[in-house]
């Protein structure tokens, strides 16, 4: 397992990010908060990052500790789209040569933007089936030598990247006594527990994962990190089992408090929302709050709510099988 990020993590972190990630706006919705009985509810918009999601955060951070020290390092990763985008960004940006690895299964709109992102030094490629395949290559390269491995969560610069989300809630809104928070490997829910406990130890933090892919939430319910079926899902973005040596199981369990999981009627219904009410474009992992919150998953009654939204990256198809399916 890698060692466990820490506080100083986080801070080094938001100085390497300064100039690099936005700092999202956290905007009222009274339409949630009156729904749900809550006295506030406000969204944390991560989906208006450059790269189109808060993997910009944890991705940037990595890449620029190891350009720092081994500049001329060949990087590999794996993604289902938004992680695979924000390190090829960051390795554009420090000149360093990259390799996506994409499982097959991957949305069309994010290997669209990967591939568009492709140059001489960066080059995106398909293998296996899934992030899980993905995954393993990435890793198989790392142990031969021939790349550093760029996990999407278990690494703790990357988990501290994203820990920036809570420090920015945090500071905006003081008052804010509940997170929710969209969940796949547990790299974000986990850097945002990391510093929100430690800022405010009785905030609550609750995640949000698709029933058709729930391995935190099974780990919760049952304490194993076996691997488990993957079914296709709305929230592509966070599909995927989690690597067994993974901090995050250790990191999550430490600082969440409870952990949902919402069905794929309830994630449709979510993006529609979405649309018709903010009029948010959102994909479907960065709806699983707001549909976790409208199904009545959350007891939110009386409490000061943020719920992160994590991307925007998805394709017109889904737009209208949605908008159709109302």
């Amino acid at each position: 397992m890698p060692r466990m990020p820490t506080l100083a993590d986080v801070n080094a972190a938001r100085a390497r990010l300064r100039g690099v990630a936005l700092q999202t706006p956290l905007e009222p919705s009274p339409a949630l908060a009156e729904e749900t009985g809550a006295a506030e509810v406000r969204l944390k918009r991560e989906e208006v990052q450059p790269t189109g999601a808060f993997k910009l955060r944890g991705a940037s951070n990595k890449v620029a500790t190891i350009a720092e020290g081994r500049p001329e390092a060949a990087l590999v990763t794996a993604s289902s789209g938004n992680h695979g985008i924000a390190v090829a960004s960051a390795a554009a940006r420090h000149d360093m040569r990259l390799t996506v690895l994409v499982g097959r299964s991957v949305s069309p709109a994010k290997l669209e933007r990967l591939r568009a992102l492709e140059t001489r030094r960066i080059t995106v490629e398909l293998t296996g089936n899934d992030t899980d395949d993905a995954e393993a290559e990435g890793r198989r390269r790392d142990d031969a030598g021939h790349a550093i491995y760029i996990s999407p969560y278990n690494d703790p610069e990357v988990v501290a990247g994203q820990a920036t989300v809570g420090v920015e809630i945090l500071e905006d809104w003081p008052e804010v006594d509940t997170i929710v928070v969209p969940v796949g490997g547990g790299g974000l829910i986990g850097g945002i527990g990391l510093w929100a406990k430690a800022v405010k130890p009785a905030l609550q933090l609750i995640g949000v994962q698709p029933a058709a892919s729930p391995p935190l939430y099974a780990y919760f319910e049952t304490g194993s990190t076996d691997a488990m079926p993957i079914a296709p899902t709305l929230a592509d973005g966070v599909a995927g089992n989690i690597e067994r040596d993974s901090l995050t199981w250790t990191l999550c369990r430490q600082v969440v408090d409870e952990m949902v999981v919402v069905e794929e009627d309830e994630i449709a219904d979510a993006l529609r929302w979405s649309l018709e009410v903010p009029h948010l474009l959102l994909e479907g992992s960065a709806v699983l709050g707001i549909a976790a919150l409208r199904a009545g998953r959350i007891d939110a009654a009386g409490r000061n709510v943020a719920v992160v939204t994590t991307g925007r990256n998805l394709t017109m198809e889904t737009i209208r099988s949605v908008v159709g399916g109302a």
